[in-house]
C-alpha cells in the first residue's frame, strides 16, 4: 500500500510498512478480527491523509498490481462533523482482491452488542459515504442492522435500525433538521420552509461527480413510481449499485402498509411492497406526523413500486424536528419556549435532538457511547477558551424498574458530557406541575452555563417562566 497525492500526477508519497498495511486489512476488512494496536496505526495514517480541512492523500491498495485490466483500488479520508478521520472508498476505484473487497468503517460495524453493558453497546453512527445510500447490484435491499435505535422515553432495550432508518438519520442531520437555535425562533424572519431546505441540501450532495443526491430522490409524495424510475433510468449510473432512488417527505399518517400526505388535492398514498417499520418507541403510528423516507426501484420483473419505507415521529409538520417519541415531542415544547424567554436575556442556545452516538472517556480512562434526548448548549462567553457549556434533557416516558434500573447506569455515563435534567412524561393530573419544574430548571442552567450574574437572574422564574402558555 502507498499514499498517493491528490493530483493527476500520482506522486507516491510513501510505501506504507508492511505492518501498516497489515493493520488496515484487519481494521477495514469486513469479518476481520483487528488487533488492539490497529486502531492507532489506522488513526496515524488518516491524519497523514487529511490536514483537518481537506485530504491530501489518497491510500493505494497493492491488492491488484499485478493485474493491469483495472485501476488500482484507492480510498480517502473524510471527516464526518466533529468526529473522527475515516477511510471512504473512491467511486470507480472501490474493486479490491484482498479483503478489503469487503469493507467497514471501522471493527466495531461487526460486533454484535446484543447483550451488551450500557454505553458498550456498537455505536450508531451516520452513512459516512454517499454511495453507501445505494445497494449493491445483487442485494434486494438494505437489511443489515447499523446500530441502536431509539433513546429512552420507553421500553429498557433498544431495537436494531435498519439501514433505511441509518440512511433517514443521516439526511435529516446532515440537512439540519436535528438543530434547532434560538436565531431560528424569531417570528419576524421568514424562515426556509422545511422543502426547501431539503431540496437545497440534495441538489449539493454529491454521490459521485456525475450523481448528486438531488438526482435519486424526490420530496413529491404523489409521484408515480415508474415515472420516477423513468428519470433515474437516464441518469449515469455508478458500476455495481442498483438503480433505484429515494422518496422523503412529512406524512399526515401512517400504517403498517401505507403513508399517506394530504395535498391540494387530496391524499397521496404511498404504499411499499413490505411493511413499514418505525423508529423510537411508539410502534402503533398513533402520534403524526412523521417523516418517512422510502425507497424505489424496480422487482425482478422490471415493474416499478416502492419497496420498502422507514418512519420517524416529526416535531410539527413544519417544525419536522425528528423525535423518537410523542413523550419528547411533549418535552420539546418546553424546552423551545425556555430558549424564547433566554433570547430575550440575549443568551444564544442550540438545541440538538442527537440522532447518533457520542463517545465519552470514563474515570477509569475506557470509553463508553451515549446518546441523550436533547441538548442544549450554550457558547462559552467572549474572550473565554473554554468549551461551550452543555445541557441533556432526558425525557423519561416509563416507570417499569428495568427501564429506571438501565436509566441510572446510563446517566451515569452521560453525565461525562454535561449535566442531566430529567423530565417526567405522564399525561396525568401532575403533569403541568412537572413542565414547570422543567422550565424553571432549564431557564436557570442556561443562564448559569451563559455566565449570567445570579442577581441578573433573580426572579426570572416568577415574572416570565411563570406565565407560561404552554
Amino acid at each position: 500500500m502507498r499514499l498517493i497525492k491528490t493530483n493527476e500526477k500520482n506522486t507516491v508519497l510513501r510505501q506504507l510498512t508492511t505492518a501498516e498495511a497489515e493493520s488496515v486489512r484487519r481494521y477495514c476488512g469486513a469479518g476481520m478480527k483487528a488487533e488492539e494496536k490497529d486502531a492507532q496505526v489506522v488513526a496515524g495514517i488518516l491524519a497523514e491523509m487529511h490536514n483537518g480541512k481537506e485530504p491530501r492523500y489518497w491510500l493505494e491498495c497493492d491488492c491488484l498490481d499485478g493485474d493491469p485490466s483495472g485501476p488500482r483500488p484507492r480510498m480517502t479520508a473524510r471527516i464526518y462533523g466533529d468526529g473522527p478521520r475515516h477511510f471512504v472508498r473512491i467511486v470507480g476505484r472501490d474493486k479490491h482482491s484482498c479483503v478489503l473487497k469487503a469493507f467497514r468503517t471501522d471493527p466495531s460495524e461487526d460486533e454484535d452488542d446484543a447483550h451488551a453493558e450500557p454505553g458498550k453497546h456498537r455505536p450508531l453512527r451516520p452513512i459516512r459515504n454517499s454511495l453507501d445510500y445505494l445497494d449493491k447490484a445483487h442485494e434486494a435491499g438494505g437489511k443489515r442492522p447499523s446500530g441502536q435505535a431509539g433513546s429512552g422515553s420507553g421500553t429498557s432495550r433498544r431495537r436494531r435500525l435498519p439501514k433505511l432508518g441509518r440512511i433517514l438519520y443521516t439526511l435529516l442531520e446532515q440537512a439540519g433538521f436535528s438543530t434547532v437555535s434560538t436565531n431560528d425562533l424569531d417570528a419576524g424572519k421568514k424562515s426556509v420552509s422545511p422543502w426547501v431546505r431539503l431540496k437545497r441540501f440534495a441538489v449539493e450532495e454529491e454521490v459521485t461527480e456525475a450523481l448528486t443526491l438531488g438526482n435519486m430522490m424526490t420530496t413529491e409524495a404523489w409521484i408515480k413510481p415508474g415515472d420516477f424510475m423513468a428519470q433515474v433510468d437516464k441518469l449515469q449510473w455508478p458500476k455495481g449499485k442498483k438503480r433505484m432512488g429515494y422518496l422523503l417527505f412529512v406524512a399526515d399518517g401512517v400504517s403498517a402498509s401505507a403513508a399517506t400526505k394530504f395535498t391540494k388535492v387530496g391524499p397521496a398514498v404511498v404504499s411499499p411492497a413490505s411493511e413499514i417499520r418505525i423508529g423510537g418507541r411508539d410502534q402503533n403510528f398513533a402520534n403524526p406526523p412523521y417523516w418517512v423516507l422510502a425507497v424505489m426501484d424496480r422487482d425482478d420483473s422490471g415493474i416499478a413500486r416502492v419497496r420498502e419505507a422507514f418512519a420517524q415521529h416529526a416535531f410539527k409538520m413544519l417544525e419536522p424536528v425528528p423525535l423518537d417519541s410523542s413523550y419528547e415531542r411533549h418535552t420539546l415544547t418546553s424546552l423551545l419556549k425556555v430558549m424564547e424567554w433566554v433570547k430575550k436575556r440575549g443568551v444564544t442556545v442550540t438545541l440538538k435532538k442527537p440522532l447518533f452516538d457520542s463517545e465519552v472517556t470514563l474515570a477509569d480512562g475506557t470509553t463508553a457511547h451515549c446518546r441523550a434526548d436533547f441538548e442544549l448548549e450554550v457558547p462559552a462567553p467572549p474572550g473565554s477558551m473554554a468549551a461551550p457549556g452543555r445541557l441533556l434533557i432526558e425525557t423519561m416516558g416509563a416507570d417499569l424498574q428495568e427501564y429506571l434500573e438501565q436509566k441510572v447506569a446510563t446517566h451515569s455515563i452521560m453525565r461525562r458530557r454535561g449535566r442531566i435534567i430529567e423530565h417526567v412524561v405522564r399525561h396525568d393530573g401532575e403533569q403541568a406541575d412537572r413542565d414547570d419544574r422543567l422550565r424553571k430548571r432549564v431557564f436557570a442552567a442556561l443562564l448559569e452555563l451563559a455566565g449570567v450574574p445570579r442577581q441578573e437572574q433573580a426572579g426570572a422564574d416568577d415574572s416570565e417562566i411563570s406565565k407560561s402558555e404552554i
